[in-house]
């Protein structure tokens, strides 16, 4: 099975834009090649044999299996051949989807998902244009109400280099859906093809106003930015792109049912990583629980998983994952980190501490090692040790991070050495006047010298950054509240 190529949709009702190259290849099966237009010419029972259906997924061939027999007991059915297109569509069997799709839509010309599956598998293969066009032109006449296949038929028209056409496909589409958008992208490139700076930069600035990350948007507004002179905002457009997310989301609720018929562990895998790269991780982790279950050993999945449960706070669930990962790659040093970051985060260093010594004899100037065994050591009740860790680190890396000074703070007045530790704490605020944990540990300081209102200050502070119960907490033990 080949990787996904151009448009692949996603699942439920949403769907995303993977950009690649176009597969021109057609399939080796003779009778997909020379097929008659007429449809009692096409014999059912051979539309798999051309196919390996033993080289696939059991689930997959199952499910065709299951699909091509519905279509031989009742080959006048559109709905029959139409279940057959999405599952071949879903699984990159282009040719099989083309010709299923199109004996539907012969038996049932006033249904729009033929039509409109057949011009995404046609824009696909790109061996014809005019019949991509054709067929996305016969899906908007009978749904002129649908915003995505307006937009599905300015992308064909764009292709085929009739940029005016397209253009007004792109205004359609976004007068029925003006939050559709793919198209505000592609209608501001036009845009700046144009030279028309100013009016791209609303639809741009419109996409990233609800979806900060959308690559697209921001590498096209970076562009108008510094077509306009705006260099400043042009740069900070630049660093938001290193960050961008590689898919791009949106609701195209027809062709949600292609993609629910994807059942191979990569397809269900790709889409996952798209959900997950957007910031849905609910969606993400329903979709690598399948691919985990349907590959146990992968310790890809696995990670992933386990990130998507840690974006979701599910911090037990996102350990047992990453326990796995270890197991399966035993020498694999991110993923050791990671889990050790969770033990320390669940208050078990004394389980982090194996970890962070096995990543530290295979990379020994691993900086974020060597400082997370320091955190590991102070908070395991080890301070000396971790104290020697911190010092070690510093003299080695020079580079201290400020969530290590808190440590390195909090360490040193638990050994009562307060001077020491404001130091710490005074050099993580100069940098970062808004660290609440810097302010909360000062606030201790304080306290604990006897100045109850520069605490209360402190603490104040520190719940205006970030509110926390330990800072709320010290100030109802105080008996005062914030103004």
């Amino acid at each position: 099975m080949r990787p996904l190529r151009t448009e692949i949709l996603l699942a439920l009702t949403l769907l995303f834009v993977a950009c690649g190259e176009k597969d021109s290849r057609s399939s080796d099966s003779p009778e997909l090649a020379t097929a008659s237009e007429s449809v009692a010419e096409v014999d059912p029972s051979k539309l798999l044999a051309g196919q390996d259906l033993t080289a696939m997924e059991p689930q997959v061939a199952a499910r065709l299996r299951q699909v091509r027999a519905a279509v031989s007991k009742e080959p006048k059915s559109a709905a029959a051949w139409g279940d057959f297109g999405k599952v071949a569509h879903a699984h990159e069997l282009w040719e099989l989807a083309r010709l299923a799709y199109r004996q539907a839509e012969k038996l049932d010309g006033e249904e729009v998902r033929w039509p409109y599956f057949a011009g995404d598998v046609l824009s696909v293969l790109g061996t014809d244009p005019e019949a991509t066009l054709a067929a996305f032109r016969r899906a908007v006449a009978l749904r002129p109400d649908y915003p995505p296949a307006h937009l599905r038929l300015g992308n064909a028209l764009l292709t085929a280099g009739l940029v005016a056409e397209a253009q007004t496909e792109f205004e359609l589409a976004l007068e029925l859906a003006p939050d559709l958008q793919p198209a505000s992208v592609a209608l501001a490139q036009l845009l700046l093809a144009a030279d028309q700076a100013e009016a791209a930069v609303p639809l741009l600035e419109g996409v990233l106003a609800t979806s900060p990350r959308h690559g697209q948007a921001l590498a096209a507004l970076g562009q108008a930015y510094m077509r306009l002179g705006r260099r400043d905002e042009a740069r900070r457009i630049a660093e938001r792109a290193r960050s961008a997310a590689a898919f791009n989301l949106y609701s195209d609720p027809l062709m949600s049912e292609v993609v629910t018929e994807g059942v191979s562990s990569v397809l269900i895998w790709d889409r996952a990583k798209a959900f997950l790269d957007n910031g849905n991780s609910e969606q993400a982790a329903l979709g690598l629980q399948q691919v985990v279950k349907l590959q146990p050993d992968n310790p890809d999945a696995r990670r992933q998983l386990a990130l998507a449960y840690r974006n979701l706070g599910k911090a037990d669930l996102a350990l047992l994952q990453l326990q796995e990962v270890v197991e399966l790659a035993p020498e694999e040093i991110e993923s050791r980190l990671q889990l050790a970051s969770l033990l320390i985060g669940q208050q078990k260093p004394h389980l982090a501490l194996p970890h962070l010594r096995r990543i530290l004899e295979r990379a020994p100037e691993d900086p974020e090692a060597a400082w997370m065994l320091g955190r590991a050591l102070v908070l395991g009740g080890e301070i000396d040790a971790g104290l020697a860790r911190f010092e070690a680190t510093e003299a080695s890396t020079g580079d201290v991070p400020d969530w290590v000074r808190n440590d390195w703070g909090s360490a040193l007045a638990q050994q009562g050495r307060l001077e020491e530790a404001a130091v710490q704490f005074d050099t993580v605020l100069a940098t970062d006047p808004e660290n609440a944990q810097a302010h909360f540990y000062r606030g201790l300081l304080l306290e604990g010298q006897g100045d109850r209102e520069a605490a209360v200050s402190a603490y104040c502070r520190s719940m205006r950054s970030e509110p926390s119960p330990p800072a709320a907490a010290r100030l109802q033990a105080l008996g005062r509240r914030c103004g």
